[in-house]
């Protein structure tokens, strides 16, 4: 009982500090580029503005632009929830296929909010969200079959990061930098970052996941940034209960927080750098940066096997 209450009090903790984990990361981006950079607590004020705001929405839309924003929301922090800062055995069973469905369920109803606004470009901005899904669904689907066959046919997230993290055997850690690899590409594809996307961008015929919230307004912009932003943060929980985690003894459970805060700087400040060095692919690129990846995934694992 006291883990439970624990572990939902960590989740509400996480929730509260993605805006400013947000901050941060432009925080980082700006002092590096030698720009002036966002207060602290920016993003609380942006997203206060934008849910003190009356909401609009035309006159021709059906009921799903209306449900959408809220399935979307939902699902992103049903998302996070699944997903605790640090291990623990006693922790909710989490099945590692329902938890990427979480990801499907949200990038289609984010479509679907596109199609019944019917904006000009709305074909074009749908049909390319569409195109980066398509292009990572197959290497997902690998990457979870592998985790489950690697780690004995274990579905439950904690025991695929169990054993991932107390495996000393030497083809399990390359494997495991392959699969780190993988998930952070997927990383930056599902969230639209370099180099599949860019995210200041301004440019319709260019942009992606930004190009689809040009239309909303207020209220519905609060919503879609919000759920954007955890399930961003959502993916960087998943990376360091994967690969970077141990197991903690609850009463130390203020240094577990700080513990985990220093990785997410880590992490963030990795992904400005990963950024900074990469430009925005063609976007009929992005497939061949898949098809790498599927490759060597599948190849690192045959080795494996017949090791």
């Amino acid at each position: 009982m006291k883990e439970n209450i624990i572990y939902i009090s960590l989740f509400f903790f996480n929730l509260s500090i993605i805006p400013l984990l947000w901050t941060i990361l432009n925080k980082i981006e700006a002092i590096f580029s030698w720009k002036k950079w966002p207060r602290l607590f920016q993003w609380y004020y942006d997203l206060s503005k934008l849910l003190n705001k009356e909401d609009f929405k035309s006159e021709f839309t059906s009921l799903i632009s209306f449900i959408s924003p809220i399935i979307i929301l939902v699902v992103a922090i049903l998302f996070l929830f699944f997903l605790p800062i640090f291990y623990s055995s006693n922790y909710f069973d989490i099945n590692i296929i329902v938890l990427f469905h979480f990801l499907g369920i949200s990038s289609f109803f984010l479509i679907l909010y596109w199609m019944d606004n019917s904006t000009y470009f709305w074909w074009l901005w749908a049909s390319r969200e569409s195109f980066v899904l398509l292009i990572t669904e197959p290497i997902i689907i690998l990457l979870i079959s592998w985790f489950v066959v690697l780690s004995n046919w274990e579905m439950n997230l904690l025991d695929i990061s169990n054993f991932f993290s107390n495996n000393n055997d030497l083809w399990i850690w390359i494997i495991s930098s392959i699969f780190a690899i993988t998930l952070f590409f997927i990383f930056l594809a599902e969230n639209k970052r370099f180099p599949f996307d860019n995210p200041s961008t301004h440019l319709e015929l260019t942009m992606i996941h930004e190009a689809m919230l040009l239309e909303t307004s207020w209220k519905t912009l609060f919503i879609l940034e919000l759920a954007s932003k955890i399930i961003m943060f959502s993916f960087i929980n998943l990376f360091l209960l994967l690969f970077w985690t141990e197991s903690y003894w609850l009463v130390n459970i203020f240094s577990i927080i700080w513990l985990w805060f220093i990785k997410v700087l880590i992490l963030l400040l990795f992904i400005w750098i990963f950024e900074v060095l990469i430009t925005k692919l063609r976007l009929f690129k992005y497939q061949n940066i898949f098809l790498f990846l599927l490759v060597t995934l599948f190849l690192s694992s045959i080795f494996y096997f017949i090791k």
